[in-house]
């Protein structure tokens, strides 16, 4: 963790060099798609690859967020993440589905990040990937709203043995520093889970302290 935290700050810190002066980005296809009233809407019981899977909201991370999951997504195990990733890129939560080849990851950084600085932060995260990752081919990204609260996001495929990986990685601001969700499954679940990924994303809440009461953020 403190490893990974180092190396993106590292890597976050080349990335302003590199792109002082960038203009904001553009919006996206997955932008307008969350912005449509068409896009597929979560219910709390949903038919997917022929099976019922049931939806719900699940506060994580000691309830400091919330976000729609299905019920079946659990923690990984321990031997399974040793497999799956690395011990310098390894997020301290991640939940899969009962095959395996669903999964979601969530990782409060280190690296500090305001909401203002959402923007700037995609354009780094969009260079940190295109530098670290065997990408296959780049689909979207973009900052949108969410709950009232800038998300930035970007899409991607990347090799995986035997198949390749769709991922969904969006990113805010929580408590003054970069939260990372990434969500993967393998290339021949995309058609169905892509479109779920993109509405589970747009369900991520931040949720209150105790300390400072209130209610959550409202759409």
């Amino acid at each position: 963790m403190e490893h990974m935290d180092e190396q993106i700050a590292d890597m976050i810190n080349a990335a302003r060099k590199e792109q002082q002066g960038a203009s904001g980005l553009p919006k996206s296809d997955l932008h307008n798609y969350i912005e449509s009233e068409s896009s597929l809407e979560l219910h709390p019981l949903m038919m997917l690859d022929g099976e019922r899977i049931a939806f719900a909201e699940r506060p994580l991370l000691n309830d400091k967020i919330s976000i729609w999951l299905p019920r079946t997504f659990t923690e990984m195990g321990e031997r399974e993440i040793e497999l799956k990733y690395p011990s310098s890129y390894r997020p301290p939560l991640i939940l899969t589905d009962p095959t395996g080849e669903i999964n979601f990851s969530f990782n409060l950084t280190a690296s500090e990040l305001t909401d203002e600085e959402l923007e700037a932060f995609t354009s780094e995260m969009i260079y940190i990937l295109h530098h670290t990752q065997k990408l296959t081919e780049w689909y979207a990204d973009g900052v949108c709203k969410v709950y009232g609260r800038r998300v930035g996001y970007c899409e991607f495929m990347t090799p995986a043995l035997n198949t390749r990986l769709y991922n969904l990685t969006f990113f805010t601001a929580l408590e003054g520093q970069a939260l990372i969700c990434s969500f993967n499954c393998t290339e021949e679940r995309m058609d169905t889970w892509r479109p779920v990924a993109q509405r589970m994303m747009t369900t991520l809440k931040i949720l209150p302290s105790e300390a400072e009461g209130g209610e959550a953020w409202s759409r």
